[in-house]
């Protein structure tokens, strides 16, 4: 791969170049399935691989040419994305991409390419296919219009519709190892040693989400806001676990999806304090609340806290079903018994 080409993504190299040997071969495959672990890294490797079609280097993505520079700030006419942010404007939570979608990407992939070589239509949440939309896309697929490229992207493949993700050539992108996600977040993302490490360890090996904690000052500080408070209820009274399942079924409504990143952030605290609970410190991810997780390895026994994880991710998956959201956090954060240490009642 030449070293002066600017792929963007970090911590895929595999994929990258998969992708790179690809273009140098001139690239065969209409469409692409990018799958694995939110913030790893998808979504800009889809632009990149926009950005590497529509090169003027004929072999880029050179970074640095009209094409690159107008996909890379999102204004290039051949470019298009579609997610489930894409009505955030509207009452509720946007839940599946529709056939509507479906149908103005089909509509532009029949018409030559505007100001570039290459049309490059992205699909983030490929899996939030309606049947109706999926089916669209589907015979779009079976019969793609020349120099078209689809790259859908999706957190597991076994939830895409199998006659779509077969039309596809599939590429896994992975969590990142600790020690070399923290070693990039300090060059070149410039952070310092200390926080690179924390972070690192934070992030579970998702690149994106270490990248902006590290750079994004105000993200960095809510998570260590929401943090604090999914610790406290594992020390908290009913009144505060009710007040907090009241307020995330309100919020479900509009962010469903930072409600799930939110319940698996408990997810990993009660497993924090299950290691420590077995004298397994070095292993933990909230490595800087070290003393309120032994706090709270004291008040659980080890089986209610395996127990609480299996709610939990119970709770997870029901919310991804047409449920009371409110029920189903009461009922996941009051799952968790306490021992006589614990204060219930406030």
């Amino acid at each position: 791969m030449d070293s002066n080409l600017l792929w963007t993504v970090y911590g895929q190299e595999e994929v990258v170049r998969q992708l790179a040997a690809g273009l140098d071969k001139g690239l065969s495959h209409h469409a692409c399935l990018f799958f694995g672990p939110s913030r790893t890294g998808k979504k800009l490797a889809a632009f990149d691989l926009a950005r590497a079609l529509n090169c003027e280097s004929g072999r880029g993505p050179c970074g640095k040419c009209v094409p690159c520079e107008r996909i890379a700030g999102g204004k290039h006419a051949d470019v298009l994305l579609v997610d489930l942010a894409g009505r955030q404007d509207e009452p509720g939570a946007r839940t599946a991409i529709v056939v509507e979608e479906i149908d103005t990407i089909q509509r532009a992939a029949v018409l030559p390419p505007f100001e570039g070589r290459s049309r490059v239509f992205i699909i983030d949440g490929a899996e939030f296919l309606t049947a109706g939309a999926a089916n669209r896309l589907l015979k779009i697929l079976e019969e793609p219009p020349p120099r078209v490229v689809f790259v859908l992207l999706a957190e597991s493949i076994e939830k895409v519709l199998p006659t779509i993700a077969s039309r596809c050539r599939h590429f896994e992108f992975k969590l990142c190892p600790r020690s070399s996600l923290a070693d990039y977040l300090v060059q070149p993302v410039g952070a310092d040693v200390e926080t690179a490490k924390l972070l690192a360890g934070l992030s579970r090996g998702r690149t994106g989400w270490a990248i902006q904690a590290a750079r994004d000052e105000r993200f960095r500080e809510d998570y260590f806001e929401c943090r604090d408070r999914l610790l406290a209820l594992f020390e908290a009274g009913y009144r505060e676990r009710f007040s907090w399942a009241e307020s995330v079924a309100a919020r479900f409504v509009r962010d469903r999806f930072g409600v799930r990143d939110e319940l698996m952030e408990l997810v990993v605290i009660a497993r924090d304090a299950l290691l420590v609970s077995f004298g397994q410190e070095d292993y933990i991810i909230n490595i800087d609340r070290l003393e309120q997780l032994r706090r709270i390895s004291g008040i659980y026994a080890p089986g209610e806290m395996v127990d609480f994880i299996k709610v939990i991710q119970a709770a997870v998956e029901q919310l991804s079903s047409n449920v009371n959201a409110r029920l189903v956090l009461e009922n996941a954060v009051f799952s968790l018994k306490a021992s006589a240490g614990a204060i219930m009642v406030k």
